[in-house]
């Protein structure tokens, strides 16, 4: 097991950073990446000493493609089993007020960067006896929904993009797992989102820990996907009953809450 190392984008807090604590107590060694100036060094010295794995971290900007090639060109001298394309940004806008920069930084980070890192460490996870794949998508991937638009549609893509990759991987040592994220209060300003939602969204925030968990068990498993936390199963299940019209109209509401002063 000291051989294998997982590679972790948007490692530094979050969801990253309980996936990262997730693998480390398996005995994975990881190679942190995130952007600069988010005390990834820190984050990769506590996860050291706690967890007696070795820790290797890279800070970049993954929203940009010569970071992905040079980031990739270093995760590739290691002996990596395990990729979880975990780094993506959202957030909650009307389009008529979003930045260009904002909607390049969605489709760049959550679509193109995915894409593009797997493609780059895939040769190196097929040369290994087993390996992983855990791409984050989100349970926004369900429906489109207004005042978010372009989010939910990355994550969408990152699902039929997991799931053909999959087909392509079926006779290979090497799986695909999607993980389907509901609320969770990974930062202050996605927790602030959340408190203006009603208490049935409240409720179905899962801990990032156990999300991980999750994650990283179903992973191992080689299930094709996973959405942990009651709720969220019952919730996707709604929105696969409910007419097109119906689920945009009701989705977009309570997300209008999250910009209305």
């Amino acid at each position: 097991m000291l051989s294998n190392y997982a590679l972790i984008t948007g490692s530094s807090t979050g969801l990253g950073l309980a996936l990262s604590e997730e693998l480390a107590s398996r005995g994975y060694n990881l190679l942190l990446v995130s952007l600069p100036d988010e005390n990834l060094k820190e984050t990769a010295n506590t996860i050291r000493k706690k967890s007696s794995v070795a820790v290797e971290y890279f800070e970049t900007n993954l929203t940009k493609i010569e970071n992905i090639v040079a980031m990739c060109a270093w995760a590739n001298e290691f002996p990596i089993s395990v990729l979880v394309n975990n780094a993506g940004c959202g957030g909650s806008k009307k389009i008529t007020e979003a930045s260009v920069e904002y909607i390049h930084n969605i489709i760049e980070l959550n679509i193109v960067s995915t894409a593009l890192i797997t493609k780059l460490i895939l040769p190196t996870l097929v040369a290994q006896a087993e390996s992983y794949i855990l791409n984050i998508s989100s349970m926004a991937a369900f429906s489109p929904i207004g005042y978010k638009t372009v989010y939910p549609a990355s994550k969408k893509f990152i699902e039929h993009f997991s799931f053909g990759l999959a087909e392509e991987l079926k006779n290979k040592n090497t799986s695909v797992t999607v993980l389907y994220p509901g609320p969770m209060k990974t930062n202050k300003e996605v927790s602030s989102r959340i408190e203006k939602q009603s208490a049935f969204v409240r409720s179905g925030v899962v801990d990032t820990k156990d999300m991980a968990y999750k994650g990283i068990e179903s992973m191992f498993r080689r299930k094709k996907k996973v959405i942990p936390g009651k709720l969220n199963k019952l919730s996707k299940w709604i929105l696969f009953l409910l007419p097109l019209n119906a689920k945009l109209r009701i989705l977009s509401k309570a997300v209008k809450k999250e910009i209305e002063v």
